[in-house]
């Protein structure tokens, strides 16, 4: 997470006087295969003629910067459903949601996490897991995001619908 200032600084140019919000940056696997993954949104939604747009802006940006030596794929992308959670403001935004957090090392023999956001400040977030409060440190995050709640109907009213 603490990585996240160097995108914005390199990626914030870019984006500047535009509606583009540079919700984050994740950088997966190494070497030839190396994934570098940005997560970009705006009020309303983004497009595919956005993301088109910003690979083409962001691709010109990292031919001139190298911020990844070698191979790579360059993904510019929604954060979707299951938005990924960066910043404290990310996770100050989503306070009483289900997420799921994936620690850079173990705590009490577990890196993974599934549960409810019921605090967040500028040090770290406080959830709910199997009704147990655990607190985490912002630098102790590797990866969290957002649990859609999705609801489709229940049984009850498909039924009633035949």
């Amino acid at each position: 997470m603490h990585q996240q200032t160097k995108w914005h600084d390199l990626i914030g140019p870019v984006i500047q006087g535009t509606p583009f919000e540079l919700v984050g940056v994740e950088c997966v696997g190494g070497g030839k295969h190396t994934v570098v993954r940005i997560y970009m949104d705006k009020q309303g939604g983004i497009t595919i003629d956005d993301i088109v747009e910003l690979t083409r802006q962001i691709s010109v940006i990292f031919d001139v910067e190298e911020p990844i030596k070698g191979q790579y794929t360059l993904e510019v992308s929604s954060p979707g459903i299951q938005r990924p959670l960066f910043l404290p403001a990310h996770f100050q935004n989503q306070v009483g949601q289900k997420i799921t957090v994936r620690t850079s090392h173990a705590l009490g023999n577990r890196q993974n996490f599934k549960g409810t956001l019921v605090k967040a400040d500028d040090e770290g977030i406080e959830m709910v897991v199997d009704e147990q409060n655990i607190s985490f440190q912002y630098n102790d995050i590797d990866k969290a995001k957002v649990l859609p709640d999705i609801s489709i109907g229940s049984r009850n009213e498909k039924e009633a619908k035949r």
